[in-house]
């Protein structure tokens, strides 16, 4: 094989040959054919469980705990073998197995939360854009499951078996499978896909930018079991907490409260647990982005990216990854799926 420029189009060694270049072009193609597959299989199956329930048993038609239960069973139980069928053709190569400190651990963990916060920004920016001037006001529909979801079903399938599941779906077959394209392109790749999937824009970028931080943490160390004890406390921590707490007051009247200015001493007495425990959360969230914050700050010069050893020729890389017909067919589908969902709302 004929090695020849790194991800930014330096020229360095001779050209790969358009047969080369064909057969990777397939690999992506492949690659997005399986993740297409399996996104229209689960979203048919979806649209099929709710017509059948709404015949069989309508009583739990917006029943979040029935729903996120049904979701559970069609995209963990059905598509996710499916998928792993289908990339099994596909051949993969694990990265280079590290084992990582406590102290490295815990770095990671703070780096993730901050472009948490980060992918947060970004999706509070587009949305307040989206409902200032074009009138579109995009449901949370994360928030929105968890408020209607059981505690106990929330952490159960939103803070343990989504993240173990998505890890391998995003992290441990997909990097495996782009590993010889270098570091940018087996991080960025995946977590755009990871990105789309979420299916709505409130939760687009931050998906995104968390997927970033995963799939790095996969790629130096080898090892799934560490971005999905990360995937699992940031589900936790950031979205079956919040949610659990904001349950315990009224949430919507402390805002308009604080903002109108009338919160009273009356108000804050009779909430005073809740609010005291929602203000422990708020204090440590905040820590833990200082934290990620000081460590981009001091170790962002440092991080370096393997080149892989697939090199593409200067400006074929976008095409060969991105103009083929299974990730044109992979973005058609998420961008409709995420339309409908901004526009049903």
């Amino acid at each position: 094989m004929n090695n020849d420029f790194d991800f930014y189009g330096q020229q360095t060694e001779p050209s790969m040959t358009e047969e080369e270049r064909k057969m990777h072009k397939g690999v992506f193609s492949r690659i997005c054919f399986a993740y297409f597959t399996y996104l229209l299989l689960t979203n048919a199956l979806a649209i099929a469980a709710s017509f059948a329930i709404k015949e069989i048993a309508p009583d739990l038609l917006g029943n979040y705990n029935a729903s996120i239960i049904i979701s559970s069973v069609i995209q963990y139980l059905i598509g996710f073998p499916v998928l792993v069928l289908v990339l099994k053709r596909i051949p993969a190569s694990r990265p280079t197995v590290f084992k990582l400190s406590t102290k490295e651990f815990l770095k990671y963990g703070a780096a993730s939360m901050l472009l948490m916060y980060i992918g947060n920004y970004f999706s509070t920016l587009v949305l307040s854009y989206m409902e200032a001037y074009l009138g579109i006001v995009p449901e949370n529909s994360l928030n929105s499951m968890l408020n209607g979801t059981g505690l106990w079903l929330s952490v159960l399938i939103v803070g343990i078996v989504g993240p173990i599941v998505e890890e391998l779906m995003f992290r441990k077959l997909f990097i495996d499978r782009l590993t010889p394209y270098g570091d940018v392109i087996a991080i960025v790749f995946p977590s755009l896909v990871f990105g789309l999937f979420h299916g709505n824009l409130y939760q687009f970028f931050y998906a995104f930018f968390i997927g970033a931080a995963f799939s790095l943490v996969y790629l130096r160390t080898g090892k799934i079991i560490y971005s999905t004890a990360l995937h699992i406390f940031i589900n936790l921590f950031c979205g079956v907490l919040p949610s659990y707490l904001m349950s315990l007051f009224d949430y919507e009247e402390l805002l308009n409260l604080v903002l109108e200015g009338t919160l009273t001493e009356e108000y804050i007495a009779a909430n005073a647990m809740p609010l005291a425990m929602f203000a422990i959360y708020e204090t440590a969230m905040l820590g833990l982005i200082i934290a990620g914050a000081v460590v981009a700050l001091r170790n962002i010069m440092n991080v370096k990216f393997n080149k892989g050893k697939v090199r593409f020729n200067k400006g074929t890389a976008l095409d060969t990854m991105v103009f083929n017909a299974g990730a044109i067919a992979l973005t058609v589908l998420c961008i409709a799926i995420m339309a409908l969902n901004t526009f049903a709302a």
